[in-house]
């Protein structure tokens, strides 16, 4: 195992997951996490979303993406060859082979043959190159975030570089926006032009009777949190999307996707923790 997939699989089991519990909770399937636990990442797709895949896990298991990243190779690792099997004497079937090679050659050198014709044979088809393409999205309103089967790709508008083609899932998420989810086939260069519906806002009378004492964590995208008082975890998780987390001064909070949760504090809007997919530790006294 190599030190990748040890400081993956250390952090899960201090945590006191399984790898089918933490699957279920990333959305994933447990033969991913187990592939990158192993370091088997000729099981992965292609390193732009294996790499998604292990800055989601590192976050879901509190560990700091960018060291695991810097660990992952730009190359799935080929399997060490497997060692030579003792030979056996072959000369017996070698004399055999000969020999029996022999008589067949001089019954062919002996037996009538028919004019012979040529036929020309066409050239074979170069090998087919893996079917790659590229996607445009956009939206409108623009600012929207992309993820592709859970991977995030970036903000409106957006190209990517050529993917694997195939059936994919597209999701556009964008604060005050309802998620925007859709199933897409990638069999050529697609171009998609996609607008979002605005939520319902919330009554601003919530935020403005919230306590001084209060602090309110909106949920507006997937983040994992903790909260801790004094030492005292109050909260770790994954919350549900649109979620609102209330707690009692003092606190401390940390996000692994900052640009996901809005911070209400004693009743006034402080806006998003954080910058989106950068964690960050914040105390609220």
């Amino acid at each position: 195992m190599c030190e990748l997939g040890e400081k993956l699989r250390e952090a899960r089991e201090r945590r006191g997951l399984s790898l089918g519990e933490a699957a279920r909770q990333l959305a994933l399937k447990a033969e991913v996490l187990e592939a990158l636990e192993e370091c088997r990442f000729e099981r992965l797709p292609e390193p732009a979303l294996a790499r998604g895949y292990l800055r989601r896990y590192a976050l879901l298991l509190g560990l700091d993406p960018g060291p695991l990243l810097a660990l992952y190779p730009s190359a799935p690792s080929l399997p060490p060859p497997a060692p030579p099997r003792p030979r056996r004497a072959l000369w017996p079937w070698l004399l055999a082979l000969a020999l029996l090679g022999g008589l067949l050659y001089a019954g062919f050198l002996l037996w009538p043959r028919p004019p012979e014709k040529v036929v020309e044979l066409p050239p074979p088809p170069p090998p087919e190159a893996p079917s790659r393409y590229t996607l445009r999205v956009q939206s409108d309103p623009p600012g929207a975030r992309v993820y592709l089967d859970g991977f995030y790709l970036g903000q409106t508008p957006l190209e990517t570089p050529p993917l694997e083609g195939g059936e994919r899932v597209l999701r556009l998420e964008r604060p005050g926006y309802a998620p925007l989810e859709r199933r897409i086939l990638l069999d050529r260069n697609l171009s998609l032009s996609l607008a979002l519906t605005p939520e319902k806002p919330p009554p601003q009378e919530a935020a403005e009777e919230a306590p001084a004492n209060k602090l309110v964590l909106k949920v507006e995208g997937r983040s994992w949190l903790r909260v801790t008082r004094d030492g005292e975890r109050l909260y770790e998780g994954i919350p549900e999307v649109g979620s609102e987390l209330v707690f009692d001064l003092p606190v401390e909070v940390r996000s692994g996707n900052p640009g996901a949760v809005r911070v209400i504090l004693g009743g006034k809007d402080l806006g998003p923790m954080g910058e989106p997919g950068i964690p960050v530790t914040r105390r609220y006294p």
